[in-house]
């Protein structure tokens, strides 16, 4: 089975204290012959598989106002801890990206204060700072520096001054982007995520629900609601 081929994300947006459930397919038709079938979800077998399908494919998440988005390390240090996946909008805004499984709960519980932690140690540190944790993840992908690693990845006019400008400026304010990828979203986590972004304007907060299928078929249904 290719869990990269059968990878659903499902995003959980809110307007500042609601949060709903996308509109995104959570159930997923497939045709066999003359028969439909209900295809049921496969849980991921652990995290790791997650952060490799996110790191090679980080245009898949369903992230609010849909940026492009630039991996640019894994298990990035930040404080006394590793950020699952540290990244960067081509508008210059840093992206932390926390993956947890439901079978992690006792980690799934603290993962609010867990990712708020890292963006507290991000703040204020230096652009220099930020490309010294992710050099080895950065040579890794054959660049030589966090500018060269977004502008590879831009197809239109890439303003490297404007960018680095930009992203100083939002590590010395705090303003990052902060990502929730799970297989399972609780009403708790949604309703203190919905708090969060109630009483800062300095966060946007994305939680994203993902499922794997099984789809042999080569004819499947996807209804909404």
């Amino acid at each position: 089975m290719s869990w990269d081929n059968n990878f659903e994300p499902r995003a959980f947006r809110s307007d500042r204290g609601t949060r709903e459930r996308d509109m995104t397919a959570s159930r997923i038709w497939t045709k066999d012959g003359d028969d439909w079938s209900l295809s049921p979800p496969k849980r991921f077998p652990d995290e790791a598989t997650l952060h490799d399908l996110i790191e090679r494919n980080p245009e898949m998440l369903p992230l609010s106002g849909a940026p492009p988005l630039v991996i640019l390390g894994r298990e990035v240090p930040l404080g006394t801890g590793y950020a699952d996946l540290v990244g960067v909008e081509t508008s210059g805004r840093p992206v932390i990206i926390e993956v947890k499984l439901a079978q992690n709960s006792e980690a799934r519980r603290a993962v609010v204060a867990q990712i708020l932690a890292y963006a507290a140690h991000l703040h204020g540190t230096t652009r220099e700072q930020l490309e010294d944790r992710v050099r080895s993840s950065l040579r890794k992908q054959g660049q030589k520096s966090l500018v060269d690693a977004v502008m590879s990845n831009q197809e239109d006019a890439f303003d490297a001054d404007e960018f680095t400008q930009a992203l100083d400026e939002h590590l010395q304010e705090g303003r990052f982007r902060l990502v929730f990828v799970l297989d399972e979203v609780p009403e708790q986590l949604m309703t203190l995520v919905a708090y969060l972004e109630h009483v800062t304007d300095k966060l946007v907060i994305d939680l994203v629900a993902v499922s794997s299928f099984d789809m042999p078929a080569r004819l499947w249904w996807s209804p909404n609601g």
